[in-house]
């Protein structure tokens, strides 16, 4: 009883000064991102992309590079009409499929608790904390 006790006084400490950081922390980022944004573009407006600025004691530069993926569609296709023999055929689960199958009762309770098996369990923490009404007090 006596450690319940002391988490819960833990808990009591904890919360709301993680609450209030929490709350200051998004209010930073948003304000950080409008001022990214803004950064970005009058650096690029100035002609100063990828090179060093130095004010008021803080470095900045903008890097502006090239990047590309390849398009999966037309290159399949590209690679299907020159003869270059890269294109595979992969095997996956129609998920709607096996969901109908499972709803419709077409795959027995046993089949499906087997089928847990094929399962990779993972634990999803999320913690939430917003401002408590005043009647939630």
């Amino acid at each position: 009883m006596a450690r319940t006790k002391k988490t819960e006084q833990t808990l009591e400490e904890m919360i709301p000064i993680y609450g209030e950081i929490n709350s200051q922390c998004n209010e930073l980022t948003k304000r950080v991102n409008t001022l990214k944004a803004d950064i970005k573009k009058a650096i690029k407006t100035a002609g100063k992309a990828n090179k060093d600025i130095v004010i008021g004691g803080w470095k900045c530069s903008l890097a502006i590079t090239d990047a590309s993926d390849f398009n999966e569609a037309r290159l399949i296709e590209f690679c299907k009409q020159n003869n270059i023999d890269v294109v595979r055929t992969k095997e996956y689960i129609d998920g709607a499929e096996l969901e109908r199958l499972m709803f419709n009762g077409s795959i027995s309770k046993d089949i499906m608790l087997e089928m847990d098996k094929c399962k990779d369990k993972k634990e999803k923490e999320t913690l939430r904390c917003v401002k408590a009404r005043q009647e939630e007090e």
